[in-house]
């Protein structure tokens, strides 16, 4: 009898039935045995329990097929073999609608009660085998996802590349084409075309090798001292013009001192750079952007807040995944990459510190980028 690993309890009145399923299960892992229901219900263990024999016709208040379905809910890992003197299919059925996994009619034989823990033991190895196989399958079957999204993102990346080099280049080729031919007035406008259309590529690939940058490199390589401060008011700064364009109102909101960490210049100028043109793109005529540096006892932060568009609740969550786009509609008038929130994040991440997002439809976001002192220089 394969017993030798079993945490079998019996619950029965009879004297010789337990004294036989001592015998029997001698080998047993652990054994105990309960002369009442009462004395089962207030001393059993069946956090561990494997098998339960059940008497029918019990004292303590409680039946075999009650107690049964008393066993069943409160520790359905136990497999429950009713045993009774009065073997009716009425009794058989009510058991096994109970949960009982067998039926043993006394008196039974030892054969009878090896044949019976064999087949629950049986059972018992290929619902575990089963449960292996249902893992492996939600395994794959993950994988499978998680391929599918790879294939998906593949495909946005080869679609959003093609079109943000694409436009450019129409800009460059068409204005240089044109130039030849051109009369002397027309000239000074399709240089700024051309320009346009040359600053617009640069932007592009910079994103690109940034991006890939941050993604190879698990932490800064080159490291120095920074102060947000002047990143904050170098990029207010860098894009008053585009501010200006555009109607929104750019300011910067200092914390006194130095706002010092360690990290990489070029990487957080960047993410925050990011951060403040989504800040003025995705806002509206007469709207405001700021960005507000704080110096925190582990971190130093920039918020850029707007009054902008604001994000939808149910699209906060795909923030920071690369070439995603939250407002699709609105980026085929401003173009690009979708990559800005996933450099925001990946450049946050390798300086020890995040990047939690606030937003209302209709009312603004607040992107707050924070950094840890130390940064990814610590040693």
């Amino acid at each position: 009898m394969n017993d030798k690993e079993l945490s079998v309890i019996a619950v029965d009145d009879d004297a010789g039935v337990i004294s036989f399923l001592k015998r029997a299960f001698g080998g047993a892992g652990a054994f105990a045995a309960f002369p009442a229901a009462e004395d089962f219900l207030a001393s059993a263990e069946l956090e561990r329990c494997d098998m339960v024999f059940v008497d029918i016709n019990i004292p303590g208040g409680q039946d075999g097929i009650s107690l049964t379905r008393h066993i069943k809910s409160v520790a359905p890992q136990c497999d429950v073999v009713v045993i009774t003197g009065d073997a009716t299919l009425d009794n058989a059925m009510a058991a096994i609608k109970a949960g009982a996994y067998d039926f043993l009619t006394k008196p039974f034989s030892y054969d009878q009660l090896e044949a019976a823990v064999d087949r629950c033991v049986e059972k018992r190895a290929i619902s575990s085998e089963l449960k292996h196989i249902k893992a492996a399958q939600e395994e794959l079957s993950a994988a499978y996802s998680q391929l599918k999204s790879s294939e998906r993102m593949k495909e946005a990346f080869i679609s959003v590349i093609g079109h943000e080099l694409r436009t450019p280049l129409a800009k460059i080729m068409g204005g240089v084409q044109l130039l030849g031919d051109a009369r002397e007035e027309d000239r000074p406008g399709l240089l700024d075309a051309v320009l346009s259309g040359a600053r617009d590529l640069h932007e592009t690939l910079e994103s690109l090798m940034l991006y890939a940058e941050t993604s190879k490199e698990p932490a800064p390589k080159n490291c120095s001292a920074v102060d947000l401060n002047q990143v904050a008011v170098s990029v207010a700064e860098e894009l008053a013009q585009k501010a200006a364009a555009a109607g929104v109102t750019l300011t910067v909101t200092g914390t006194p001192g130095k706002a010092e960490v360690q990290g990489e210049p070029e990487w957080i100028r960047n993410a925050i750079k990011r951060l403040a043109l989504n800040a003025v793109v995705f806002n509206k005529k007469g709207g405001r952007a700021e960005l507000i540096v704080k110096d925190e006892p582990a971190y130093v932060s920039v918020t850029v807040a707007d009054s902008g568009i604001g994000i939808p609740s149910e699209l906060l969550s795909s923030i920071g995944n690369p070439f995603y786009q939250i407002a699709g509609y609105l980026t085929r008038k401003t173009g690009g990459l979708g990559l800005g929130l996933a450099i925001v994040k990946r450049v946050a991440e390798a300086h020890k510190g995040d990047d939690p997002v606030k937003s209302e439809t209709g009312r603004g976001t607040e992107f707050t980028v924070r950094f840890g002192k130390a940064g990814g220089c610590a040693a």
